[in-house]
């Protein structure tokens, strides 16, 4: 008699191991069924916008700026510190940004460079409807996680002195997965903006009426 073969169990740790894969949204995720969709995914960006992607690499911060001005269709009054996506109530009480947003958007770039394009993607994403795509997702997490391991590194490195190189290895890989991520991020941005300026700009199907 031939043995069954059991069933393979996960367990919850197993699970929780495989969210760093998962392309599924977060459970409060507002834009996961969304009708619309990005002109291009993060992973194909570098390929259908080449130069928005080289220019990302090169200046991450002046193309952060850009995408900015852009997704607020050129008109600076709508400008806040993050759009308020970062840390709201503490970004309202910065100083200055209607009365200097230019001089505001800059000092953000450099400064929290990597919420100000996550910031610029959000509000294009929310003003246009465009749902959240399973591969970014992936993406954005697999950089998250390596941000994190790098820096869990770090502190135990000040502890344990072995773990110094380790840390430096890390260091590096997290760095360029993060210039990539966020170039990436940034190029996808910047087509979606160039084929369509502002939020009226979707051709909307009409749909076919009943007799």
């Amino acid at each position: 008699k031939k043995k069954k073969k059991k069933k393979r169990s996960f367990s919850p740790s197993t699970t929780k191991m495989c969210w760093v894969c998962n392309g599924d949204p977060v459970p409060d995720d507002p834009n996961a069924h969304l009708a619309r969709t990005w002109e291009t995914g993060m992973m194909n960006s570098c390929c259908n916008n080449p130069c928005g992607f080289l220019c990302s690499c090169i200046l991450p911060p002046c193309m952060a700026c850009w995408l900015r001005y852009l997704a607020l269709q050129k008109d600076m009054s709508r400008y806040k510190c993050c759009q308020g996506y970062v840390c709201g109530n503490c970004m309202n009480a910065v100083p200055c940004q209607t009365s200097c947003p230019w001089p505001c958007l800059c000092i953000e770039a450099v400064v929290c460079c990597p919420c100000a394009i996550s910031a610029t993607r959000i509000f294009v994403q929310q003003e246009r409807q465009i749902r959240s795509d399973p591969c970014d997702n992936r993406i954005i997490r697999c950089n998250n996680c390596l941000q994190l391991l790098s820096c869990i590194c770090n502190c135990l490195a000040i502890c344990f002195d072995p773990l110094k190189n380790l840390a430096c290895i890390l260091d590096v890989i997290a760095n360029i997965v993060y210039c990539v991520v966020q170039a990436c991020m940034q190029a996808q941005v910047d087509l979606e903006l160039h084929h369509h300026p502002t939020h009226k700009d979707y051709v909307v199907k009409s749909q076919p009426v009943a007799m």
